[in-house]
């Protein structure tokens, strides 16, 4: 009941999830009301205040370029009566300027070399103009005048609130003349009209409670509508010109606000709205807490609901579990933690499963009992009083004609069926012979009918005939068959098999003979190789004879003897060859013939001397393979290779043989000719007839030291009984044994003895004269 209970209350959950959804969209839809009403607000604000900043580059232009203002700055040191004409007559230009203040209240303009000033009405002395205008704003005579220097080349400047006391708006400052090349030798400034500028920004505040900024390019605060608080905010307005830009996670003053900002394409001023949070959250807020009481009135009538619906729903599954409890095994659920479901699963799955249990159990024992049937059938071992007709329907074996023929499978290799893991090779076994089973009894049953079973550790299908089919079709139908369960096995599973196939019977009397003959037929894998198909109607005249003499043995053994492995194995191969092209022989021969090789590698490796422990080894295995029955081509392949073992041993007994020759020969021919001074590598190997690269590799490998340091070191061996000889000069010495010049002897005795010949010369005789007064005392 309690699985009710909160699949109604998962219901009860959907409006509760709907109405927190809904809530936070009208959150959001009040939210993005407000901010596309401010947006075009600002809109509005940037248009009206574009214009402000468009008269004012007209008014400066004007200005600029009135042909008064341009000599009066130029004759502005030196003013005299045409100058001060010139002056009334622009003062009246300006006056003409100044008819509308709907964008500038005033402008004047500052003439620092002639220290005076002109408004838009009159021509005023510098200080004067300061006392009137300028005074009352706080600022001294001289930053004022600072100040118009470096006004720039058009820049808008302003007091940070419209509230604030004293002189307040936005002031427009140019140098002229505004030519870039020229020389500044005025200031232009002139003053927006404050008044219409307060009016436009109080029109906005007054669409809400939120406040107004116009900030220039470097976020400096040119006019707002918050009064002296605003002076003290630190402004990070950075849009794009043009773009609307809009930050709803900002707090000012430890309160929320919403600010709407733009910025101008023309002065890059940002016009910002901000506004607090709070006016549209109290909105949001009345429909959040209207769809909580609404939900909760919904809650409590749903949950009354759903008591009822449960327990009505809850009665029927009561009594069913209760008589599935009474009737099956499995524990009662009282006191159970689990619920009434689980336990009809569980009892559910557990019927399934012993039921599939139990036909799995009775589809193995007729599998079983039919396999062996089978067997039975083809071994003859049928009772004469066997109800056969009886029996094989029972397996589903229906016959539909009285002939049959046997087809035999001998596995070869499966391995690259399986993983390198997987290594169970009995599960592996039992695997390939189901799926050959499953495949080969399918493509049998697509024309005749065929049922598969395991016998002799081989696979053996029953093929039955199609009745009324020619023995010709019928030979064509199983020549099919066998091509396309091995190649359609071989490439899709990887499984290689040989094939033999007897002739047809007309009786199931006779499929124990059928059996026999596929037998037979596989013997002959030995001399057709894996992997073949084998028919029994093609091997049944066999020849008893095979052509081995004693005289082609004895050549296999010359050829041996004198290391010829391609004369050797020429000889095998033909030997092999010759018999494997006799017409029908038999199988028997052929394996009479291998043991008679066999023989023959016995007596090869006797004669060879080779180890008698890998010389039995080897034709054991070969022996093996024999009785195993494996095939002619790894035979042959085996005893080609045990072949040229034995010729690579008689080989290179052969060549230890003969380098040990060479290097007597070569030491011999040294003691013979060191006293040649022309003796050399190059015609001791010239002697031997061998390459001097080899004849010194070789040299080196057996005796240790080079062929030339070898030569040295003889000749100063020999020099050492001359020196013995005080009458022979030390260079017909070094002649004497075979040295060019003297100084190479007496560095390579050195070298040999540690020093000179005339020092060993010495110390020889200071050792004879020793030794004469001990001989004349004893």
């Amino acid at each position: 009941m309690s699985r009710w209970l909160w699949s109604y209350a998962v219901v009860l959950l959907i409006p509760i999830l709907v109405m927190a959804a809904t809530h936070l969209q009208t959150r959001r839809v009040l939210e993005g009301e407000i901010l596309r009403a401010n947006s075009a607000l600002l809109s509005q604000l940037q248009q009206e205040i574009d214009n402000y900043i468009d008269f004012t580059y007209r008014l400066s232009e004007v200005i600029n370029f009135n042909p008064k203002v341009t000599s009066t700055i130029r004759n502005q040191k030196d003013i005299g009566t045409t100058e001060r004409m010139a002056i009334v007559q622009l003062l009246a230009d300006f006056k003409a300027y100044n008819l509308t203040k709907d964008y500038v209240s005033s402008f004047y303009l500052y003439f620092p070399e002639g220290d005076f000033v002109l408004t838009g009405s009159s021509f005023y002395d510098t200080v004067l103009f300061y006392q009137q205008f300028i005074q009352s704003s706080g600022l001294s005579l001289e930053e004022w005048k600072k100040g118009l220097a470096r006004a720039g080349r058009g820049t808008f400047s302003g007091i940070e609130s419209l509230d604030a006391k004293g002189k307040t708006g936005i002031q427009y400052s140019q140098m002229l003349p505004i030519q870039q090349n020229s020389p500044s030798k005025a200031t232009l400034v002139i003053e927006l009209n404050e008044e219409q500028l307060v009016a436009t920004l109080r029109n906005i505040q007054s669409y809400n409670e939120g406040h107004v900024y116009i900030l220039d390019a470097a976020n400096v605060l040119l006019a707002s509508t918050e009064g002296e608080p605003a002076k003290k905010r630190e402004f990070d307005f950075d849009g794009v010109a043009g773009e609307r830009i809009q930050k709803t996670d900002a707090v000012w003053d430890g309160e929320p606000v919403v600010i709407s900002y733009i910025e101008s394409a023309k002065s890059n001023w940002k016009y910002a709205y901000v506004l607090p949070a709070r006016i549209y959250s109290e909105k949001a807020e009345y429909v959040w807490n209207l769809a909580l009481l609404m939900l909760a009135i919904a809650a409590a009538l749903g949950f009354a609901i759903a008591v009822l619906l449960a327990r009505r729903n809850y009665s029927p599954l009561k009594k069913l579990v209760n008589n599935v409890a009474n009737r099956s095994e499995l524990k009662s659920l009282k006191g159970s933690k689990v619920n009434e479901y689980d336990y009809l699963e569980e009892a559910i799955d557990s019927t399934l499963d012993r039921y599939h249990l139990m036909n799995r159990t009775l589809e193995k024992q007729n599998k079983t009992l039919r396999s062996n049937l089978l067997v039975k059938l083809l071994k003859g071992r049928i009772e004469q009083d066997f109800p056969m007709a009886d029996v094989l329907p029972e397996y589903g074996i229906q016959l539909h004609s009285e002939e049959f023929a046997v087809v035999l499978f001998y596995l070869e290799d499966y391995s690259g069926f399986f993983r390198l893991d997987e290594q169970d090779e009995e599960k592996n076994r039992e695997f390939v012979h189901l799926i050959m089973i499953n495949i080969i009894e399918e493509m049998a049953g697509q024309k005749h009918q065929g049922w598969m079973t395991e016998i002799d550790e081989m696979l053996a299908c029953i093929v039955n005939l199609k009745p009324g089919t020619p023995q010709e079709e019928s030979v064509e139908h199983l020549k099919s068959l066998t091509e396309e369960a091995q190649r359609f096995i071989g490439e899709r599973f990887h499984i290689r098999f040989t094939v033999s196939v007897s002739s047809m019977h007309r009786s199931a009397a006779e499929l124990p003979v059928a059996y026999q003959e596929s037998l037979d037929a596989m013997e002959y894998r030995m001399l057709f190789g894996d992997q073949t198909i084998i028919w029994h109607d093609r091997i049944k005249d066999q020849k008893p004879s095979y052509d081995y003499t004693m005289e082609k043995e004895q050549q296999l053994l010359n050829y041996v003897m004198a290391g010829d492995f391609p004369g050797a194995k020429q000889m095998l191969h033909d030997i092999i060859d010759r018999n494997l092209a006799q017409e029908n022989i038999s199988v028997d021969m052929i394996r009479c013939l291998m043991f008679d090789i066999c023989s023959t590698m016995m007596k090869v490796a006797m004669e060879s001397q080779l180890d008698p422990v890998e010389l039995y080894s080897e034709n054991l295995e070969a022996i093996r393979e024999l009785m195993n029955g494996s095939t002619v081509a790894s035979l042959r392949e085996r005893m080609t290779l045990f072949l040229q073992k034995v010729c690579g041993f008689v080989e290179e007994r052969k060549k230890n043989n003969k380098k040990i020759r060479l290097k007597e020969n070569v030491i011999a021919y040294i003691e013979e000719h060191y006293r040649d001074t022309e003796l050399s590598i190059n015609m001791i190997a010239e002697h031997f007839h061998v390459h001097p690269s080899y004849l010194s590799r070789y040299f080196k490998e057996q005796v240790g030291d080079n062929l030339t340091e070898y030569l040295n070191r003889y000749r100063v061996e020999q020099s050492k009984v001359q020196l013995l000889q005080e009458e022979i000069y030390i260079r017909d010495i070094s002649e004497k044994v075979g040295f060019h010049s003297i100084s190479t002897y007496i560095r390579l005795f050195k070298k040999y003895e540690g020093v000179t010949p005339s020092a060993y010369r010495e110390a020889k005789k200071y050792q004879v004269q020793l030794d004469l007064p001990r001989k004349q005392m004893r």
